[in-house]
């Protein structure tokens, strides 16, 4: 008995071997040692310092291109010029496609965003949605009276916060600014959800600054099943969703009002629709059809998430 198991045992080790044998060698990049399950994770652990100056210090050491193993993911880090022009300008495409984990994948639709979407047909209608029909510089520009709005609307409440000597939280009241405006300029108003939203988009935003076992062991079922992160995100997602698909659904019937009392025939059609909102422009292009890829509220969905963060910082 004893015999037959070390039989089964060669025979193993013999396929093992034999299959790691015929493995392409590559040429990989130097990185720091790793070790087995948790690969390199054990370099970026500093109760001193920062993930980003632990990193620079393995660049130093290792090199301008680098390879690190996040769990069982492979990440090469580009951290001097040269190197990162290689990939962002002169080999651009080949580098296009962004790594989707399973966090980023329940924030984005699967990858369907303009932001995590594979290089190809379908990101380029939505860029060019983006670039042609929301974020032109006349339709930008025309939100400056709603930017100014909300920034005197700031500086009043913060000056009757000081007029009576009342603590303020700035960073909410930040946040709100901003939430505010976007909200104004994406969908024509304010939001009547936006405490429910802002903390479901907290939410997500929390859990895409760490990096769940998920993330680290993309293959195995096991690290999917017990793994939060992507839950939560996922569950956040689909609130923000709900909301939005809210806010559709009434300026909908906001537009139908409009047209049932004549209110879409006064003044200029041209200066009518310089000053819509992002939500108006994308409900004429899904009414009037004839678009590359079709309208979907989903679709609408995941250009005002982008528009958003474009007429901020604009």
């Amino acid at each position: 008995m004893l015999a037959v198991g070390a039989s089964l045992v060669l025979v193993f080790l013999s396929k093992l071997i034999s299959s790691y044998a015929k493995k392409p060698r590559l040429n990989l990049p130097p990185g720091p040692w790793p070790l087995p399950l948790i690969g390199s994770a054990h370099h970026l652990v500093s109760w001193s310092e920062s993930v980003h100056s632990v990193i620079g210090k393995l660049a130093r050491e290792h090199g301008p291109v680098m390879q690190l193993w996040l769990g069982e993911v492979p990440t090469v880090v580009a951290s001097s010029p040269e190197a990162a022009q290689e990939i962002l300008r002169d080999h651009d495409l080949i580098f296009a496609d962004r790594h989707l984990t399973s966090t980023t994948a329940a924030i984005t639709f699967g990858g369907t965003d303009v932001v995590m979407a594979q290089y190809g047909e379908r990101w380029r209608h939505l860029r060019k949605l983006l670039t042609q029909e929301l974020l032109t510089v006349a339709r930008v520009r025309s939100f400056r009276r709603v930017r100014e709005e909300e920034v005197a609307r700031l500086v009043r409440d913060l000056s009757a916060a000081a007029a009576s000597g009342a603590t303020v939280n700035l960073t909410d009241m930040v946040n709100r600014l901003v939430n505010d405006t976007v909200l104004r300029c994406s969908v024509g108003s304010r939001c009547k959800y936006r405490e429910e939203f802002l903390a479901a988009l907290h939410a997500i935003l929390h859990q895409t600054s760490a990096l769940s076992v998920a993330d680290l062991f993309p293959s195995s079922k096991l690290a999917s099943m017990v793994a939060t992160g992507p839950r939560n995100v996922l569950a956040n997602r689909n609130k923000v969703e709900r909301i939005i698909e809210e806010i559709i659904q009434e300026r909908k019937n906001q537009i139908e009002t409009d047209m049932m009392s004549g209110n879409d025939d006064v003044g200029d059609k041209a200066a009518v629709e310089s000053k819509s909102c992002s939500l108006d422009v994308l409900l004429r292009l899904q009414k009037e059809g004839g678009t590359p890829i079709p309208i979907t509220n989903q679709v609408i969905t995941v250009l005002l998430w982008v528009s958003k963060l474009h007429i901020t910082v604009f």
